[in-house]
């Protein structure tokens, strides 16, 4: 009896891990599956809902491609895996804190947007294996079109606070929701 629980439990976990990484691996300018399984440390591990939205709010968590100019950096050092975005990586699942028109200020240890309040987050200088991070200390006013990506669960997430703001990318913005299953 317990060795067939352990191989339920090895054959539930294969599964989990292909579809995983087949949903990472679907093309950009394809309609997006209804289910997104995160395995990042960006955001919480598990399930999570995909949302086709017409605009963005701050909250919500975009699912987008990183502009080329910051996907080979973070595909070099392994902060991203290859994938099928423009610059070659793997779309990004994070937390909008901004948006066109904020006033962002980005601190050592804290993240400010005029009117929204404050973020623990510190901005590190080096990576966890000791090589020298970018950084977005200062002030940022978002342009049309842009964002400010943050997460608010990993303090070592690679966001807006290592390259500042991002482009939005055009509607439908594709966001994510917690996925409870069982729920409407």
């Amino acid at each position: 009896m317990m060795l067939k629980l352990r191989w339920l439990g090895v054959l539930v976990t294969g599964t989990f891990c292909i579809l995983a990484i087949g949903v990472h691996q679907l093309p950009v300018n394809r309609t997006s599956l209804p289910l997104f399984v995160n395995t990042s440390t960006s955001l919480p591990l598990g399930f999570y809902r995909t949302t086709k939205k017409r605009t963005l709010e701050h909250g919500d968590i975009l699912r987008t491609c990183l502009p080329d100019t910051l996907t080979q950096l973070a595909i070099q050092r392994g902060y991203l895996r290859r994938g099928v975005c423009p610059g070659g990586s793997t779309r990004i699942g994070k937390p909008v804190i901004a948006l066109q028109g904020d006033t962002v200020t980005v601190l050592e240890d804290k993240i400010r947007v005029a009117g929204y309040g404050a973020f623990d987050a510190p901005v590190y200088a080096f990576d966890r294996r000791g090589r020298r991070l970018p950084n977005a200390i200062g002030v940022h006013i978002l342009s049309p079109g842009e964002c400010f990506l943050l997460s608010t669960h990993s303090k070592l997430s690679y966001d807006s606070r290592y390259y500042g703001p991002v482009p939005c990318g055009a509607p439908p913005y594709y966001t994510l929701t917690s996925y409870e299953f069982g729920a409407p």
